[in-house]
């Protein structure tokens, strides 16, 4: 991804984001209560320290009030779901129409049902296509831009895939994370690390009654280096931070409970 300047959003793509983003808000009001009901009942997930964990998520949006990168480490196929769940309540989420992220899926995940199509556009997802043509890539990179310097939060994996060995792979890892820093370098990053405390580890579904603990870590990367190694090198500290706070969680006693 390479740096444009800042109006590059085709007039009608950020009309439809914006229609998204309105749409997905008036219906959280009918669907937040559903899901929210699934996650605390249904299948009754918790999370440890869960009013820490919200308090220091509202510090840091009223600290960072502009764009945001969300960057989270990934285990199952709802991860998404689950962190948006955990870092702020239904209320916190209606109060303020930015603090639902975007997500970036890949576009052959969804595309098959009619049902997940309509979830992901719900929940204000901007496809990507691995092996796209230049002018698709670019126009979603566009998208990106626009709802980032407009003040919205992008949620974001950067390992690009779930980790099979259940720990933050720091050897093969996508660089999409540090290319969308370096179109919107004043960006916040914000690390969040995310586990299930009781089963956790790789899996397409946390088991019935996980409890998840969240850890939170504002970054600023910077590079000195140009390109492509720019992109790598801001890629690689995002990665590197979600390492060092998995470390964190593995010596801390909460990992063998």
């Amino acid at each position: 991804m390479s740096r444009r300047p800042a109006d590059t959003a085709d007039m009608w793509d950020k009309a439809a984001l914006e229609t998204q983003r309105i749409v997905s808000y008036f219906l959280l009001i009918v669907f937040a209560p559903v899901i929210y009901a699934l996650f605390y009942w249904r299948y009754q997930f918790s999370a440890h320290e869960l009013s820490e964990v919200r308090r220091r998520y509202r510090e840091i949006r009223q600290q960072h009030p502009g764009a945001m990168l969300l960057c989270t480490n990934h285990l199952t196929l709802i991860d998404s779901i689950v962190q948006g769940a955990i870092l702020n309540s239904m209320g916190g989420y209606l109060m303020h129409v930015s603090a639902l992220p975007w997500n970036l899926p890949e576009f052959k995940n969804f595309n098959h049902s009619f049902i997940w199509r309509l979830t992901c556009y719900l929940g204000r997802c901007i496809p990507v296509t691995r092996g796209a043509s230049r002018e698709e890539s670019q126009r979603a990179q566009d998208k990106m831009r626009y709802v980032l310097e407009r003040g919205d939060i992008i949620s974001i994996f950067p390992e690009g895939k779930r980790s099979r060995s259940g720990r933050v792979d720091d050897n093969d890892y996508s660089y999409a994370s540090g290319a969308l820093l370096r179109m919107v370098p004043d960006a916040t990053v914000l690390c969040v690390y995310l586990r299930g405390m009781k089963f956790g580890g790789f899996a397409d579904w946390p088991n019935r009654s996980e409890r998840f603990f969240v850890d939170l870590e504002v970054i600023k990367p910077k590079s000195a280096l140009k390109g492509l190694r720019e992109t790598r090198d801001l890629a690689t500290q995002i990665v590197s931070q979600l390492k060092t706070m998995e470390d964190r969680f593995f010596a801390s006693p909460l990992a063998a409970r």
